[in-house]
């Protein structure tokens, strides 16, 4: 069975920011009958992350991006982190340093599926419980979208 971890990347005190934990706090009393997935909630994406995600055969990344397509999530694949330009620094590394680090120095231990999933927010930097009302809007049907990317990957 296909071991896969699903990872909420925000601050859960900030308005729109919280996004990410918030899907995967709802995504994981969706799927708590699934021994093979976990879910954890990190407050930032840097090299961190790497020990999180290693054994694993899948890991998805939910993240916030501001946009003007507040609620649309864009999805980003391994083949295109890949992609991306690395950081020049280790102390501040984005995120495609760290899968490619990952895969330099752990590649038997990296997962061979990615998902990065980039969804459009308005305010990131309020302190509130609430989000804004065009995310709150969009809330469930973010919430529908993922869950049933997340079904399709774990199958």
């Amino acid at each position: 069975m296909k071991k896969i971890i699903v990872l909420g990347i925000g601050n859960p005190y900030l308005k729109d920011d919280r996004i990410g934990p918030k899907v995967v706090e709802d995504l994981e009393k969706n799927f708590s009958e699934h021994d093979n997935i976990v879910f954890e909630v990190f407050y930032s994406s840097g090299i961190e992350l790497l020990d999180s995600i290693l054994d694993y055969n899948c890991a998805i990344f939910i993240d916030s991006i501001i946009s003007d397509n507040i609620g649309k999530i864009t999805y980003i694949t391994l083949e295109d982190i890949l992609s991306i330009p690395e950081t020049s620094s280790p102390h501040s590394t984005n995120f495609s340093t760290m899968v490619k680090l990952g895969m330099t120095i752990s590649p038997d231990r990296m997962p061979n599926e990615i998902l990065f999933c980039a969804i459009g927010i308005k305010d990131p930097f309020t302190f509130s419980d609430n989000f804004t009302n065009d995310l709150e809007e969009s809330y469930l049907t973010i919430l529908e979208e993922i869950k049933n990317k997340l079904k399709d990957l774990a199958t």
